[in-house]
């Protein structure tokens, strides 16, 4: 047999492509989703917002750094005792309610994520 390499376009997606992993009643937001937030370390708390444009309704995570109102305390994630980049928002009732089945699903689904245009202090999740 003669053998070809399969050439593997994009390595680095996924370590550089900024998203949001829905399901099992929380957020979890990649390093690179995390970095859009200048300074994101200094947060501790989280709003989740909602509003629709064009008919479609987006997701906004508007960042704290001490409670406020109707905030969700972040959970940083950690391997090996060390703090990595990425983050984690919990609450089963509220996520379902904002992404229905696929808020509580044992498996996660995928969504894009970006820097509000207007607010820096704002991530929105969409689907693509």
């Amino acid at each position: 047999m003669n053998w070809e390499t399969v050439k593997i376009y994009g390595q680095q997606k996924g370590r550089n492509t900024p998203y949001a992993s829905i399901g099992r009643g929380k957020i979890s937001l990649s390093a690179a989703a995390s970095e859009l937030i200048e300074n994101n370390e200094k947060y501790t708390y989280v709003k989740l917002l909602k509003a629709t444009q064009n008919k479609k309704t987006y997701i906004g995570i508007q960042f704290f750094t001490e409670y406020v109102a109707d905030s969700i305390k972040i959970k940083r994630k950690v391997i090996d005792g060390k703090q990595i980049a990425g983050m984690t928002i919990e609450n089963k009732s509220v996520i379902e309610d904002l992404f229905g089945s696929d808020g509580i699903q044992k498996a996660t689904s995928r969504y894009s994520v970006k820097l509000d245009d207007d607010d820096k202090n704002i991530l929105v999740i969409f689907k693509d």
